[in-house]
This record gives structure tokens, sequence and C-alpha cells, in this order.
């Protein structure tokens, strides 16, 4: 369920998870509660509106989204205290399914900002008590987000890898990487096999390419540029089957993927022109 009214809200919380990104924590009230993967328009008031992650969502109605410091809306946002106010409209787009099989081999696989749903979906599919495998992945130790909460989420029965660009945490080399080891040490488990991702879209597309090759379940969340989160503004749609980010997705499965010929290549920018990805 979606809602597309705004609600000012107040920060009532915020924490510096590395450096460069913090969570900031709000209480929202008489809203749909959001499943994983959906998303929300923040407004900074003088500033402007920009699309973001749900990352936790508790019983009390307790949201936060997890900001990386990287243009002027999100520098605002980390210049906020507890106290001071934003807009919100959510939760908006589509989310996660969860798997219909408890028996699947549940795969996690992330980096950077993409770690912010997906952390949320680890603490959703272990309080239904599903099995799964989350592979966190950076360039380097200092860039990891939520480490500590995600060993604290899966520390009974679930899996965590870690994996750094140039080693200096974990294992060296990509989360595709390590999802690949894994893969061909399982690999009787394979047709069993379900992947969530989010995260830079050149990594998702490595992934993509892997489990099309193998015809692996797969669940990706695309980020594209939106202004208006409901269908109007036309940015955030996918050549050339006109499927949009805001609308359609952000969740889109391998089959959908398979179809999207902007993915891994191309996004567009304001005015609406393709521009490669970075």
């Amino acid at each position: 369920m979606t809602n597309n009214a705004m609600q000012t809200v107040q920060i009532i919380r915020i924490v510096n998870e590395c450096e460069g990104i913090r969570t900031l924590f709000f209480k929202m009230e008489y809203h749909p509660i959001p499943e994983p993967g959906q998303f929300a328009m923040i407004w900074v008031p003088g500033i402007d509106e920009i699309p973001m992650s749900i990352s936790l969502c508790d019983e009390r109605g307790i949201w936060g989204i997890t900001v990386k410091s990287v243009g002027d809306c999100t520098k605002k946002l980390h210049a906020l205290r507890v106290g001071d106010y934003i807009g919100v409209r959510g939760p908006l787009g589509n989310c996660f399914p969860s798997p219909k099989d408890a028996n699947k081999q549940i795969f996690i696989v992330g980096g950077g900002m993409g770690m912010a749903p997906l952390k949320f979906l680890a603490q959703k599919l272990s309080e239904s008590e599903f099995k799964y495998t989350i592979i966190e992945g950076a360039k380097t130790d200092d860039t990891l987000v939520f480490v500590d909460e995600i060993y604290e989420i899966t520390r009974d029965s679930n899996e965590f890898f870690c994996c750094t660009d140039d080693g200096s945490y974990g294992e060296k080399g990509t989360s595709v990487d390590a999802f690949k080891k894994i893969m061909n040490e399982r690999e009787n488990d394979i047709k069993n096999m379900i992947v969530y991702s989010c995260g830079p879209e050149s990594m998702m597309y490595g992934l993509f390419l892997t489990c099309k090759a193998l015809n692996i379940e797969l669940y990706a969340s695309l980020e594209r540029i939106m202004r208006c989160g409901f269908g109007l503004c036309g940015l955030c749609s996918l050549d050339p089957i006109g499927l949009l980010v805001c609308k359609d997705g952000p969740i889109f499965n391998l089959e959908q993927l398979s179809k999207i010929k902007d993915f891994g290549k191309y996004k567009r920018d304001f005015t609406g022109k393709k521009v490669p990805l970075d």
C-alpha cells in the first residue's frame, strides 16, 4: 500500500553510520506501514524533494532514512539536527516479495547505500524466521554501513559476509565475486536460490548476468532521478518497455530486467536526456 500525501515530521534521532552517511529517524502518523524495498519522497524546505529508500520501520511507526551527503539536498539533510522538520510522502513503489518457499536458499547481495533497504529486508525475514545469507560489498572498510546491526540481526542462525575492493575488511573483491564463490560451493542448490539486491547498478548488472545464465530467481532495486514519485514526470522511465521506477518499481524481477535495455548502461538526467550510468 502507498500514500502520496505529504506529512511534516520532526527528526527525533540521528545516527552517524560512517564517514558521510547518517540515518535520520522520525515518527509517521496515519500512514501505511512500509515494506522493505519501498521508498519515500523527502522534502527539505527551501531546497528540494528527493527519493530515499526506507531503511527501518518499527512497530511504533518510527521510520529511518539513511542519507549519503552527495548533493545540495542530502547535504542539507546532513546539516539538520534533532528537532528539525522535513516533509515525507510515502511509502511509495513496490517492495521485495517474500519467498514463497521457506526452504529457498535466500541471498541478500548489496553494496554502498543499497544496504539501506536490504537491512530492512533482513530484519523482516528474521522476524518471519526465514534463513538467509547476506553479502555486503564496499570500496574500503570505512565505507561499510550497518555492519554491527547486521551481525546482530544474523547472529542466531543466518550468515553475513563482508568484502571490500581493497581487502581492508573481509574478503578482497566485490559482492558479486563473493556470491559466485558461495554459489559454486552450493552448486547443488542453485535451482532453489532466490536473490535480492540493491546497490551500484554496475554491481547489480553483474549479478543479473550470473543469475540469468543459471536461471536464478532475482529481484533488484533500481534507482533513477524522480521529481514526482508517482508517474507524472517520466524521468525514471526505462527503455524500451516504458516501465517507471517510481510506479512499477523500484523492485524488478529477472524477466523484467532482461527486457530493460537501459539496465546497467543508461539513466536520464533532469532534462530527460539519456546519459551513461556513473
